[in-house]
């Protein structure tokens, strides 16, 4: 029967410098062409630093040769070198990316992607809680205007008592009778207490109008935040939170005036040499140069 090495479980490699592994394996393989290269930037110094003649000139294009020649050999080492990690790369991030991409997309606005199991729950989520706050912006909407209506008609019946309270005491006032005083003053002190407890309900109608103002301007996060419990999503809790978003729908309305501060140089130059390859690097554009130039070519 095969023994297994008690050892070689998984993580006992994560301690090991993979990098350093392949450098050193690098290094020592390909030992002969690093000599070459040492060799050849050992020329430098002989080289003349101000070319006067077609001598000079064809001993630097020599060493230029030599150079990319080497620099064209290192290429394909790398190329050589790398395939296997390549291929080993993108065969795990095939095997993961497979499989995180069933769970959620990787890159959230990317809708080139179909969407994964979590964009699919969180949508039918946001649905309801979409539902849940238009529902209940509606009911406090409701309360409020109800506190509204009950605050007028309590002020309206605060008013009256009190001109009716007021009636009363003048007409007392006109009084010269002792008894037609004391009536007056029981009067007075009845329309007193009539106008105080109407107060009282307008007081507190005005409270609750307050209170359901004030509801209505709870957040739309606090609306639809909901804790799990021990039966159902222990552990969980929903809400919301504002996320800024630009989609592009229609490429010819954009405003591309508005966006060119946002391109950078290397855009902008980008887009510049494209441009310039369509028209044959023929036609001028103001803020640019365009057209050919002359390079050294060394064979």
């Amino acid at each position: 029967m095969t023994q297994l090495n008690p050892r070689a479980v998984i993580g006992d490699n994560q301690d090991v410098d993979q990098a350093q592994i392949v450098s050193d394996r690098l290094t020592a393989l390909y030992y002969p062409s690093d000599q070459s290269l040492d060799k050849l930037l050992g020329e430098m110094p002989n080289m003349p630093e101000d070319v006067s003649s077609d001598a000079d000139a064809l001993m630097l294009g020599a060493l230029i040769k030599n150079l990319r020649d080497l620099d064209n050999k290192f290429e394909a080492f790398r190329e050589a070198e790398k395939q296997p990690f390549l291929r080993g790369g993108n065969a795990v991030d095939t095997h993961f990316f497979s499989r995180r991409d069933k769970i959620a997309r990787r890159k959230k606005g990317d809708r080139s992607v179909k969407p994964g199991a979590i964009d699919i729950l969180q949508g039918r989520i946001d649905v309801w809680q979409e539902q849940k706050k238009i529902a209940e912006r509606a009911r406090l909407d409701a309360e409020r205007l109800e506190a509204a209506r009950i605050a007028r008609e309590e002020q309206a019946r605060l008013r009256k008592a009190l001109e009716e309270a007021e009636a009363a005491r003048l007409a007392a006032e006109r009084a010269r009778k002792e008894e037609t005083k004391t009536a007056k003053a029981a009067i007075a002190d009845a329309e007193a207490a009539k106008a105080a407890h109407a107060k009282l309900l307008a007081d507190i109608a005005a409270e609750k109008e307050r209170e359901a103002k004030l509801a209505t301007e709870i957040s739309n996060a606090d609306i639809v935040r909901v804790r799990g419990d021990g039966t159902n999503g222990a552990g969980v809790m929903l809400t919301s939170r504002q996320e800024g978003y630009a989609i592009l729908v229609d490429r010819a309305l954009i405003d591309i005036k508005a966006l060119e501060p946002f391109f950078t140089t290397f855009e902008i130059e980008k887009a510049l040499r494209a441009w310039a390859k369509t028209t044959g690097f023929k036609t001028q554009m103001d803020g640019a140069e365009v057209g050919f130039r002359h390079v050294g070519v060394t064979r």
